[in-house]
């Protein structure tokens, strides 16, 4: 009887769904920012370092919260902390870390963008993909 009640007992606890940290941004330096989502990739929970840049125009993210719960809560911190709006959003690479919140950006009116071979990575392994392409050099 014993062990009918404690397999019953054990039976009524449910796996703990694995918990990822919030949003967290700090200062790096002058205009630039350093801000950390977590998620949780094979049961394991893994951060994803990104940063923005601060101009006078308005903030550009490079790379997307991997978190999809924190792209509105990195917006919202962005325009309380800098009292501007983030106006582009620029990939690194294409995984899902990076590019994976392309798409609500473009719908709040961000200017998504990456590079010719990111966008190429991105249709290989269907990510997201960015509305804009880099130039191949940035200067004349």
């Amino acid at each position: 009887m014993l062990f009918v009640c404690s397999l019953y007992w054990l039976s009524r606890f449910q796996p703990c769904p694995a918990i990822t940290p919030g949003l967290t941004i700090s200062h790096l330096y002058g205009d630039f920012y350093v801000y950390a989502t977590h998620n949780v990739y094979n049961g394991t929970t893994f951060p994803a370092n990104s940063m923005y840049m601060v101009t006078s125009k308005g903030v550009v993210l490079f790379d997307t919260p991997w978190d999809t719960a924190r792209f509105q809560p990195l917006l919202d911190s962005i325009q309380q902390r800098h009292h501007t709006k983030v106006i582009m959003c620029i990939a690194s690479h294409f995984h899902e870390d990076r590019t994976g919140g392309f798409d609500y950006f473009r719908q709040q009116g961000i200017a998504t963008r990456s590079s010719t071979y990111t966008k190429q990575l991105c249709t290989e392994h269907s990510e997201k993909q960015a509305a804009f392409v880099l130039p191949k050099t940035l200067h004349s």
